[in-house]
């Protein structure tokens, strides 16, 4: 088992405005884990994947291309479905994901 614990998080730069990333586990082939903390108004620009991505709202609400998400709502992502990323509102995402990530614009 490995226990990340929240007073031990590590908050940095995602170099994206407006988002902070935090990662919980990293494994082999760019597989990983990470939170994700939106300013209201922030955007990740239009990306694919190499695998999969799964995305759980913790709190806020954001907006995945034309579907809104808001708390307790879990977005599935094929490797190939490019989206992006606006927050309505500020937002808590956990990210876990297979392969790693190509940025489109």
């Amino acid at each position: 088992m490995i226990l990340a614990r929240q007073d031990d998080r590590n908050w940095g730069n995602s170099g994206i405005a407006g988002v902070q990333t935090c990662p919980t586990w990293t494994g082999s082939d760019n597989d990983g884990g990470y939170l994700a903390r939106f300013e209201a108004g922030a955007r990740f620009p239009k990306h694919t994947h190499h695998g999969w991505e799964q995305i759980f709202v913790i709190s806020g609400a954001i907006r995945f291309n034309d579907v809104e998400m808001r708390a307790g709502d879990v977005l599935q992502v094929q490797g190939s479905d490019e989206h992006e990323a606006c927050a309505l509102e500020e937002t808590l995402l956990f990210v876990a994901h297979h392969g790693g990530i190509e940025i489109r614009e």
